[in-house]
């Protein structure tokens, strides 16, 4: 018990860290994206609001229309090609620390906070001007506080509904895995207590023939009986190995036409000697001609399944019956007089 909840708390944990580690990267690239748009949309705002005044600057040099502009968070400078200031807007108490370069930057202007700028080149007559657009990044910055808040928020309560999600589903699946290995362990475990029964027949019948000469009667007898012992040797060992194709994968089903009687007397032959041990008889009621398309060592070996059950709870000296019957279908039942 120890031992599973170290496995399933090792399992959370490494689940918990590779999901936070991809939720942490799906928030930080969703926010760097994010910002790249906000941004983006501020310089192309620039480039808007400045077209028209350059415009007008255009048209008319000598207005002074910049200095009469005094717009909430947004700040304009009209400069000559020595970074001299021609005109700046009224909400400009100094001159902007831009340099005389087109292309955009970020500066801090002492009382306002944080500024992008955007400098443009523009023809007056034969000298070229430069034209400064800048708008305060103060609410693209809160829009972006917002968000790592928000996203900061999140990420812990993503975390733990995954890891809630995951723990219940987990417990599922650890309990489906417990299960089958449950089912691997009793199997090999019975499969290993049926071994050790004809294993130590097939030495005291070998050391037993080895002691001394014996009569062909008694060669017989023994060869009869390690006879015995070795097809549960060889049912047990298919049982294995069909378990074994099984969980990996390569289980394959032929299907061949087949007579459904031979298969059964079959694996009636196969577990007669077990029958035998204890004294118990397997009547046999089949009908004949029973054509059947199955892969026969497989059917086989499911008879032989039901045959060992009912021979293993059944007390010594019943009858074991089986029965094949061809109606509109086939029936195959057995009958044991076991418990239940």
């Amino acid at each position: 018990m120890t031992a599973q909840r170290s496995i399933r708390w090792r399992m959370f944990v490494l689940f918990c860290a590779t999901a936070g580690a991809l939720l942490a990267v799906c928030y930080a690239g969703f926010y760097l994206l994010f910002e790249r748009v906000v941004r983006e949309q501020l310089d192309r705002r620039l480039g808007e609001v400045a077209a028209p005044i350059i415009a007008d600057l255009v048209l008319d040099p000598e207005e002074k229309d910049v200095d009469l502009l005094d717009i909430p968070d947004e700040y304009f400078e009209v400069l000559d090609t020595s970074g001299a200031v021609l005109q700046r807007s009224k909400n400009l108490r100094v001159n902007l620390p831009v340099a005389a370069r087109p292309g955009f930057e970020t500066v801090d202007l002492p009382g306002e906070g944080e500024i992008r700028l955007m400098v443009i080149p523009f023809q007056v007559g034969e000298e070229t001007w430069l034209f400064v657009s800048g708008e305060s990044t103060r609410d693209v910055n809160a829009a972006l506080a917002t968000l790592r808040h928000f996203a900061l928020a999140l990420l812990p309560a993503s975390l733990l509904a995954t890891a809630i999600v995951f723990g219940l589903y987990s417990n599922q699946l650890l309990a489906r895995i417990e299960a089958v290995v449950g089912q691997l362990r009793q199997f090999v475990s019975d499969a290993s207590h049926e071994l050790r029964t004809p294993l130590a027949v097939l030495q005291g019948e070998t050391e037993l023939l080895l002691t001394k000469p014996r009569t062909p009667a008694e060669y017989e007898t023994a060869t009869r009986v390690m006879d015995s012992e070795l097809k549960k040797l060889s049912r047990i060992v298919d049982g294995l190995f069909t378990l074994s194709m099984a969980d990996a994968g390569q289980l394959r089903i032929a299907p061949e036409p087949l007579y459904l009687e031979e298969v059964l007397e079959e694996a009636c032959g196969l577990a007669a000697p077990l029958a035998s041990q204890k004294e118990i008889h397997i009547e046999r009621h089949l009908d004949r001609d029973v054509l059947l398309h199955g892969d026969p060592a497989f059917l086989r070996q499911l008879f032989l399944i039901f045959l060992d059950n009912a021979i293993k709870y059944s007390p010594p000296g019943t009858r074991v019956g089986v029965t094949l019957a061809k109606d509109n279908d086939v029936r195959i039942r057995f009958q044991d007089q076991g418990i239940g």
